[in-house]
């Protein structure tokens, strides 16, 4: 045979092959590759899922093994009813995540009836977006949680609306790297927002990791029926995670119907966390029941370490603006921080702006810097301070306390507190501070308000705009504007008069207050949450 022709063979029997190795591995990645399924009111679960012949349940989705970067879309418009399942089986991969969401007009609802709506168990890179989640009603028949996720990775959950649940809007346990956006929870009963774990009395570990919430309202979440030996009716609450941010979110009318009669709910909070920053928030108008404690904006509660408060606002709670409580948890509270905060009219029911409380037969307390917030409280009450347990390493720096009769509640007393440049101003002219007739005759017999032998305390008007006219409820519009009335005017002594707290303690205190301004401005460090505007 000719050897040319016979190379000629060899050679398109070569390519021949390699082509059809080729495309073997194109089918094998189209095989691979997730599809597109689409349900409707209208279809049929026999149907093949395409957009033009729809499948009908969510009973045909849940026995559905999604592959990575597999849609699944719901008619917008449409509800569907029963309980949408995801597990191991549906997760995506890092770059070809599993979708969950709407079409068409509007969103779709998954009512789940008196169980829950959608339960996703190990199941990692997905995202669940563009969904109405709703149940009977905490009162109405419902047991259960409106969106459950446990033991999960890498996932997102996404412009939801989720209500009627006797538990909490959306359940988050044992996660990790999980992002939630613009969460609308309310009229559940537990929670509208809840993080869960097991580690409670574990002294070193965490359930859950990398946990971000943003963006999300909690509102109208009033009790659980079912919990009567314990707090219910929060609006946004998180433990065992270490690691996290709440920002941006709004929390408010929550708890005002819990059925026991002990400790209270919050508007937005944590215990048994680690590395966590809550900011940019407005906690609101949060009860508790009649007799109860608590109802308060914000709290760091048990167990709570290196975490931050930082450019919130509370306003008009029954509880305490910023609650700072050890139960006896497993793990220590310590090394948190308050700063860029205002706390206007809270604990009209129990505490005044600040609550501080450590339970005697157990749990650590110790160390936490609180420094340039200002303080409002012109309720019944109207104390700044209630203090039932006096914990070391607290100091309180450059704050604004103004309140309608006495700075810190009858029956409380400070011991190793530590006050520095301070501004005290009580609305009904009573110069008591703890006790004694005045600041100065205070600083002499406790060493408070004293650095190097001068008095740095304040106690005539500071010269506030408007104080206590506050009512903003959007945390985007945590600006000048919304919060002029808290400006210093000019000529007030708050003005360069703070702490230059990085020169003289090593404390980095951030490089802007709560409206963003940049600190500081002038010659010297202000006292309060907002730094003087030359042109207030």
């Amino acid at each position: 045979m000719n050897h040319k022709f016979l190379f000629l063979i060899c050679l398109i029997v070569i390519v021949f092959i390699s082509g059809c190795h080729n495309n073997s591995r194109i089918a094998d990645k189209n095989k691979d590759k997730g599809l597109s399924y689409f349900v409707s009111s209208s279809g049929d679960d026999n149907n093949s899922g395409s957009m033009v012949r729809p499948w009908k349940t969510l009973v045909k989705v849940s026995k559905t093994n999604l592959r990575p970067g597999s849609t699944v879309l719901f008619e917008g418009g449409a509800v569907f009813s029963g309980t949408l399942l995801l597990d191991s089986l549906d997760s995506g991969e890092e770059n070809n995540i599993v979708k969950i969401g709407s079409y068409g007009k509007g969103r779709a609802t998954i009512d789940g009836v008196n169980s829950e709506g959608i339960v996703v168990n190990k199941c990692n890179h997905f995202s669940i977006m563009d969904l109405i989640v709703k149940g009977s009603g905490r009162k109405d028949g419902n047991v259960s949680d409106g969106v459950y996720i446990t033991g999960s990775k890498n996932f997102v959950v996404d412009s939801l609306e989720l209500s009627g649940f006797q538990h909490s809007g959306l359940h988050i346990r044992i996660c990790s790297d999980v992002k939630v956006r613009n969460v609308y929870a309310h009229d559940n009963g537990f929670a509208g927002i809840h993080v869960t774990g097991t580690t409670i009395y574990d002294t070193a570990r965490y359930d859950n990791e990398n946990i971000y919430i943003g963006y999300c309202k909690a509102e109208n979440n009033p009790g659980d029926p079912t919990v009567k030996e314990n707090h219910s009716g929060n609006g946004i609450l998180a433990s065992s995670v270490e690691s996290g941010v709440i920002e941006y979110c709004e929390a408010f009318n929550n708890g005002w119907d819990m059925p026991w009669t002990g400790n209270g709910p919050v508007g937005i909070w944590l215990w048994d966390c680690k590395s966590v920053i809550i900011q940019y928030c407005i906690s609101h108008d949060n009860k508790t029941r009649p007799g109860a404690k608590d109802g308060g904006g914000f709290d760091l509660d048990g167990g709570v370490s290196n975490s931050i408060i930082q450019y919130c606002l509370s306003y008009n709670n029954q509880g305490a603006g910023i609650g700072l409580f050890e139960f006896g948890a497993g793990k220590p509270w310590e090394n948190n921080i308050i700063r860029y905060n205002i706390s206007q009219n809270d604990g009209s029911v129990n505490g005044g702006s600040v609550f501080i409380w450590c339970y005697k037969k157990g749990g650590a307390m110790r160390n936490c810097e609180i420094y340039n917030n200002t303080f409002y409280n012109n309720t019944s009450t109207g104390f700044s301070l209630v203090i039932e347990n006096n914990c070391p390493g607290f100091q309180f720096r450059n704050n604004v306390f103004i309140y309608k009769n006495e700075f810190i509640a009858p029956l409380t007393k400070l011991e190793s507190e530590l006050f520095q440049s301070n501004s005290y101003k009580s609305l009904s002219g009573n110069r008591k501070i703890a006790g004694y007739k005045n600041l100065h005759e205070w600083t002499r017999a406790t060493g408070n308000e004293l650095l190097n032998k001068k008095v740095i305390g304040v106690d005539i008007d500071p010269g506030l705009l408007n104080p206590g006219s506050c009512t903003l409820t959007d945390p985007l519009k945590l600006n000048s504007d919304n919060l002029a009335g808290y400006y210093p005017k000019s000529g007030s002594p708050l003005i360069d008069h703070g702490l230059d707290l990085k020169k003289l303690f090593n404390i980095n205190p951030g490089l802007k207050d709560i409206t963003g301004k940049p600190v500081p401005m002038g010659k010297g460090n202000d006292i309060g949450a907002l730094e003087y505007q030359p042109n207030n």
